[in-house]
């Protein structure tokens, strides 16, 4: 399906392993641009230029619509509504699911919780200290801190909130599972559906790095919100990260597939030996770097959650370290 000529996909650089993601600006009144990029110099210059290859600048956008609250998709949001100011009551406003907003309004307290999280699930998970990242706390902190920065006031989105576009009218679908408040903005009239990290074409939608923080099992919550992307048949997919998904219905099949298969997979690496939760990520993800280890343990703490609430595992503690055994 053609893309209506007034969406710009912008491609903004990231530091990050997964690459480049995409912002996209909708021209008309009011200019729209959904997703921002982190804030790097690089990223900041790459959507300027993005940006004036459309006729615009900065200063045009009336409204930042954020996917979700990961700083690679949010990071820029602060220096535009800086650029926007001066317009006083017509300033930019940033809109995002209250599920994620204090990934943003309180990005600073929010980052350091993560990272002393995702330490937590390396101490716990039984990884030998030669082979955790040779990354302090503190090191991971400041890293993390340079992205991204708080907007101290922000618009909430939920399920049903709608925006008008000069290509239709845009719904908020809430789709728990990348994060807790990831949304999709769907245009019924052009068929279009803004998806974040939800649905990718090509790769993981990583949906349990929110394992600790969310009610429910992650990837459950995201298997679910999966399933409801099946209304949306017909519609052209534009994705957080590379290239436009045009069958959905078929991706929606392969990821379902893809998470059932690693269902299976895990419940056939367990036994009646306690296995850590270390030992079963790597027989899962194999030979991952360090940069994907809290990614893989995440996903593998998931994965045996799922089973043991199923009744196919026990998940046990022994001197601070989680290991598993099949109930079989």
């Amino acid at each position: 399906m053609e893309i209506p000529r007034e969406i710009h996909r912008i491609e903004i650089p990231t530091p990050f392993a997964v690459g480049s993601m995409n912002s996209y600006l909708i021209e008309g009144d009011p200019v729209i641009l959904i997703d921002t990029g982190p804030r790097t110099d690089e990223a900041l210059s790459r959507l300027r230029k993005g940006l004036i290859r459309a006729g615009y600048t900065l200063e045009d956008i009336d409204r930042v619509l954020l996917t979700h609250g990961h700083v690679d998709h949010t990071g820029l949001a602060g220096t535009i509504v800086r650029e926007n100011e001066h317009k006083g009551d017509s300033s930019t406003g940033v809109s995002i699911h209250e599920a994620d907003s204090n990934r943003v309004t309180e990005y600073e307290n929010f980052t350091k919780e993560r990272v002393q999280s995702y330490n937590h699930i390396i101490e716990i998970a039984g990884v030998r200290t030669d082979e955790r990242p040779h990354m302090t706390a503190g090191y991971l902190e400041t890293y993390f801190l340079k992205f991204g920065e708080s907007i101290p006031d922000v618009f909430l989105l939920e399920e049903g909130t709608t925006i008008k576009t000069s290509i239709g009218t845009l719904r908020t679908m809430w789709v728990p599972g990348h994060s807790l408040g990831s949304c999709c903005f769907v245009c019924k009239e052009s068929k279009i559906a803004f998806s974040g990290d939800h649905i990718l074409g090509t790769i993981s939608s990583n949906p349990s790095l929110d394992y600790d923080i969310s009610e429910q099992i992650s990837m459950v919550s995201y298997m679910e919100s999966l399933k409801r992307m099946e209304s949306l048949s017909g519609y052209t997919v534009l994705p957080g990260h590379r290239d436009i998904v045009t069958d959905l219905s078929r991706r929606v099949f392969e990821l379902q597939a893809e998470y059932q298969l690693k269902l299976d997979q895990m419940r056939d690496f367990l036994s009646s030996q306690p296995r850590t939760l270390y030992w079963l990520s790597r027989k899962q993800f194999g030979d991952y770097d360090a940069n994907s280890m809290v990614l893989a343990l995440a996903e593998t703490f998931d994965l045996l959650r799922i089973l043991e609430r199923r009744g196919e595992a026990v998940i046990g503690e022994n001197d601070g370290i989680l290991a598993a055994i099949s109930s079989s």
